[in-house]
């Protein structure tokens, strides 16, 4: 889940900034504890992790993922165009918008596949905002929402059907 939220932290901020010139700036170097400065000089953070083009900034509050151009390299490490208490409200929305999209997506009678979607586990019985409950093979299985994602052909848990039987052989 955090992975998925970190996904979709990047792309609405993707969506939120600027594009500082029309020509394509080349791709910096990010490293990992490099400073994060934000448009008016201030800190902003500083990079958690870098992997495959995103640069992931660490604000000490939240993390974000950032395409590698959406920083310009600076004196003192990297700058972008957002402050860090923007940096921090956008992360924070983009996670409230994933929530209420799951939660949305949780209704009773939503078939639930594996993270994979090699394999249905059940069907939505009820949910709330805390707990799914799903009827699998007949019994209903109580799980936290945190365990579920919301994905563009449906419902998933954050497990594999293997790892979905094990879980469900310690409750037995």
């Amino acid at each position: 889940m955090k992975n998925f939220l970190t996904l979709m932290t990047g792309v609405a901020l993707l969506a939120a900034t600027p594009a500082l010139a029309q020509d394509a700036a080349p791709a910096v170097e990010a490293q990992v504890g490099m400073k994060v400065i934000g448009p008016n000089g201030g800190e902003v953070g500083s990079v958690d992790s870098v992997s495959d083009g995103v640069v992931v900034v660490d604000t000490g509050k939240n993390k974000a993922a950032l395409a590698t151009d959406a920083f310009a390299e600076a004196d003192n490490g990297l700058s972008i165009m957002m402050t860090k208490v923007d940096l921090d409200t956008a992360v924070e929305k983009a996670a409230a918008d994933a929530r209420a999209q799951l939660l949305a997506s949780l209704t009773p009678g939503t078939e639930v596949k594996t993270v994979t979607g090699a394999a249905v586990i059940g069907t939505i019985k009820e949910s709330d905002a805390e707990y799914v409950t799903v009827e699998h093979n007949g019994l209903p299985v109580k799980l936290p929402v945190a365990a579920f994602m919301a994905k563009a052909d449906g419902v998933s848990i954050t497990m594999t059907e293997d790892q979905f039987k094990a879980a469900l052989a310690g409750t037995q």
